[in-house]
């Protein structure tokens, strides 16, 4: 997870980080491989003050792909 949040430039204040990705990683273990809609639906719950959303999914949907 950490790789991809990297990979695809998520951070900038890093208020949310630890929150957003154990959020993903427990997402990705409940459902290895979920769709756009499955992934903002269960990311839905962290706030993001910088606004990275977009970011955010990106990196999800990579990390379910194995990278």
């Amino acid at each position: 997870m950490q790789k991809a949040w990297r990979e695809m430039n998520v951070p900038q204040c890093g208020y949310c980080q630890t929150g957003q990705i154990m959020q993903a990683a427990a997402l990705l273990m409940e459902n290895p491989k979920p769709t756009h809609d499955q992934i903002r639906e269960a990311m839905s719950g962290n706030i993001c003050r910088c606004g990275t959303y977009q970011r955010i999914e990106n990196a999800v949907n990579l990390a379910s792909t194995g990278v």
